[in-house]
């Protein structure tokens, strides 16, 4: 998780200290907010699912059949983010 810290240090300047700190992650949240994305966080028993959507881009992984699952809530807001931001730059993930 430090390697996915860290891009998201390079990619956003947002610091996210250990796998506990939900706190830098809601900051991704937001940042995303405020460019026009909307959040999906979907959590439950054994179910960990982070997607986005853009009326420009439509949605990072439900358009394509696919289920963001991930290890932990805050890993799906990191992955999420990096997609969004490659997204955003080539406008191909």
């Amino acid at each position: 998780m430090e390697g996915l810290f860290e891009r998201i240090r390079k990619e956003y300047g947002v610091v996210i200290r250990d796998e506990e700190d939900m706190t830098g992650a809601w900051r991704l949240v937001e940042s995303l907010k405020e460019r026009g994305w909307v959040v999906y966080i979907i959590t439950g028993k054994g179910r960990e699912q982070v997607d986005a959507w853009h009326p420009n881009f439509g949605s990072l992984f439900a358009q394509f059949g696919e289920t963001p699952n991930f290890g932990s809530v805050l890993e799906g807001i990191c992955t999420t983010a990096l997609l969004v931001k490659e997204l955003e730059k080539k406008g191909a993930v």
